[in-house]
Order: C-alpha cells, then sequence, then structure tokens
C-alpha cells in the first residue's frame, strides 16, 4: 500500500484560487428604511451585487501587545498588488493564513515522498504536519482599520491568543510574510433618519466597533462606544493619555481608538478595576436612561462580541425601542459559504427550515456570506 501526502497540492490550490463572495446588506427594520452604504461602490448597493476577492500577499507592518491575550496586527499588501484589495466597510472581515505563506516556506519539508508499508513493518510517521500542530486552515478576523497611501494598502485587525494559529500570529515580526483572503461579508449601515451610534463590543468584538467609530465621524454622526471585560488586563484597547475610564459610568474619552475622532466611551469590567463595575449592559443601561426621547429616536446599536452580551444588547434595544445590528462572531473554516461551518438562525418566511413555538418561521443563513452583520430582531438568539 502506497500513502502520498498531498499537502502540496491543497497549498497550491488555496493560493491560486479565486473566490466570489455575495455582499448581502442586512435589514434595519421592516420598513427598510434608506441607509448610508459604508465604503460601499455604486455597484455594490445591490443585494444581488457579487465582489470578487482572492488572495493577497502583505508584510506586517507592526505587531503590538495591546493587553494580556490580546494583539493589534498592521499589515500591508505588498506592491504588486496595490490597488487590487477592493473597498472594505466596518463588519467586513478577512481570512488569515495562520502559517507562513506557501511561497515563503519549504513545501517540500511537508509533504515528503511517497513510502511503503508493508504487513511486517510498522510505519514511521516523519511529515512534520503529522508530529506538530499547524494550522493548515485560515481563520477570520473582523476588521479594525484600512487606509491608502502612496506605497500601498494597510489593514489592521486585533486578536486573541487562543490556539496554534493565533499563537503563530502574534509572534509575527516586522517585515514577516503573510497571506490573506478578502474582504468578505456584509457590513453595518446607517439609517439617514438618525444620527447617534451606540457601539457596543467585548472581547474581539472591539475590532469592528472601531472601524465603525471612523465611518461614524465621516458621515458626521455622533457616536458613544462601550467597552466591557472581566478585568482590566482582558480591555483590548489603547488608552488616552488625557482621560481615564470613569467610575460612574460617564463616557469620557478614555478609549484611544475612540477619542481619535472625538467620540467618548464608557469603560466597565465585572470585577471593578477599571471604570464602571459590572457589565457592559449596566453601562448601557445607565447611558440609555440619561437620554431623551428625542434622542433615543436618533439612536442605533451596533454590536459585536460573545453570543451573551449581544443576545443582552438586542434585548434593550427592544425595550428601548432602538435598531440594532449584530455582527455575528461565528467559527469558520472557509468564509465564503462553502464549509457550510458558521450556520445561524434567521427569521424567514421563505422557504423555512421550522417554526418557533411562537410561530415564527426560522431558516439556517451563513454568518460568512449572509452576514456576519443581522438586524437583531431577525435573529433567534
Amino acid at each position: 500500500m502506497h500513502i502520498s501526502i498531498g499537502v502540496r497540492r491543497i497549498l497550491g490550490a488555496l493560493n491560486r484560487k479565486r473566490f466570489c463572495n455575495s455582499i448581502r446588506i442586512p435589514k434595519m427594520n421592516r420598513a427598510r428604511s434608506p441607509v448610508i452604504l459604508l465604503g460601499m461602490s455604486a455597484a455594490q448597493t445591490s443585494n444581488e451585487s457579487v465582489s470578487c476577492r482572492q488572495r493577497h500577499d502583505g508584510v506586517v507592518v507592526s505587531n503590538r501587545k495591546v493587553c494580556r491575550e490580546h494583539f493589534e496586527l498592521t499589515v500591508r499588501l505588498t506592491p504588486r498588488l496595490r490597488g487590487r484589495f477592493a473597498s472594505t466597510a466596518p463588519g467586513q472581515f478577512i481570512q488569515i493564513g495562520c502559517r507562513p505563506p506557501a511561497d515563503a516556506m519549504d513545501i517540500n519539508s511537508l509533504c515528503g515522498d511517497e513510502f511503503e508499508i508493508t504487513p511486517e513493518t510498522w510505519p514511521s510517521l516523519q511529515q512534520p504536519e503529522m508530529k506538530q500542530r499547524l494550522a493548515l486552515l485560515r481563520r477570520p478576523f473582523s476588521l479594525s482599520g484600512r487606509w491608502d497611501d502612496e506605497q500601498g494598502t494597510c489593514i489592521q485587525i486585533v486578536q486573541r491568543v487562543v490556539g496554534t494559529g493565533t499563537q503563530w500570529l502574534s509572534k509575527l515580526n516586522t517585515g514577516d510574510p503573510v497571506d490573506l483572503i478578502g474582504p468578505l461579508g456584509n457590513t453595518f449601515t446607517l439609517p439617514q433618519e438618525r444620527k447617534l451610534a451606540l457601539l457596543v463590543g467585548g472581547g474581539v468584538g472591539l475590532p469592528p466597533m472601531f472601524y465603525l467609530s471612523q465611518a461614524c465621524a465621516k458621515a458626521g454622526w455622533d457616536a458613544v462606544g462601550f467597552v466591557g471585560a472581566m478585568t482590566a488586563d482582558l480591555l483590548a484597547v489603547t488608552w488616552a493619555k488625557e482621560a481615564k475610564p470613569d467610575a460612574l459610568g460617564t463616557p469620557v474619552q478614555s478609549v484611544q481608538e475612540f477619542a481619535n475622532v472625538n467620540f467618548p466611551a464608557v469603560v466597565t469590567t465585572d470585577d471593578g478595576s477599571m471604570g464602571l463595575k459590572g457589565r457592559i449592559t449596566d453601562g448601557l443601561v445607565r447611558y440609555l436612561d440619561s437620554l431623551t426621547d428625542e434622542q433615543l429616536n436618533q439612536a442605533v446599536l451596533y454590536t459585536c462580541g460573545p453570543h451573551v452580551m449581544m443576545h443582552a444588547v438586542a434585548k434593550l434595544a427592544d425595550r428601548y425601542g432602538i435598531p440594532c445590528q449584530a455582527c455575528l462572531e461565528q467559527a469558520m473554516a472557509c468564509g465564503m459559504g462553502t464549509c457550510q461551518s458558521c450556520i445561524v438562525k434567521i427569521e424567514e418566511d421563505n422557504n423555512p427550515h421550522g417554526t418557533l413555538e411562537d410561530g415564527r418561521n426560522w431558516r439556517y443563513k451563513l454568518a460568512c456570506t449572509d452576514g456576519p452583520v443581522f438586524d437583531s430582531t431577525d435573529v433567534i438568539w
């Protein structure tokens, strides 16, 4: 019996293949209010529009440790691809290869040669991929920023070290090569009749809130950030020098990522080690209670983070009568609708997959292509 390890073939296919991803705009409410499409061209404003995504090479500009478990990674796309990275908007994500790109490593060392197993011998596995942990699949990361200059395009993410792939990312140094696919997914939208964004992010759900704050500033919106974690050294933010988080939950410009565009933030920790003691929803309730009816009518909630946190934010949105968009964090193997691993239950009357006890119909949708941004009232939490 002959066994051949086809890692070379797999990696080569991943590096050559081009992918397409449909852009779907999330509903803000049943009436489909007019919205501002962030970072989208005129050709992309239809639910039927398609934007091709492909693999891009880049080099690390910086890899900064933000807190105990989080790193801010900035990547510049290589000059030969200048201008070819599609327009991006808050809510979208990229798929990063959490291993050296194929053209930067010795693939032969991974593949080895065919070997023969006979009944008299016990196989000895020599290939490195069988002896050590290697992240063969890409990992999804929401964009926290993007800018273009004369040298090309830079993109930024914030990632938390939780396994083999993210551990590899955390050890990258300036100049190291990386490869990615993107941008992928749909985007947040700004309803034209509203002007106040409440940006609620927890953990690795903060990056899209940072990116969205920049878009809000450009659109002339007001915004308040809400940042929460279990303890201070898990807050994936940069602290401003001019102000410290308020212990009573008053919004101040203490988080540099929001302060860069002159927006204040409410900071909460479960143990009270920074800002208001309590959960992020405690800070949100305090702020919502301080608003007038007129201000509430101008507000939109945007949230990304742990499932339980987003569900709680969605409940508050319903209680206060505020529209809410949720960027769902799901495990994704491909990010382009092929593997079907990121399914979520969404309320849907068209060809439903099931019906809840309360009579609502639901259908499985994909967080990577139908989302990751959904109207919170459509999500079956």
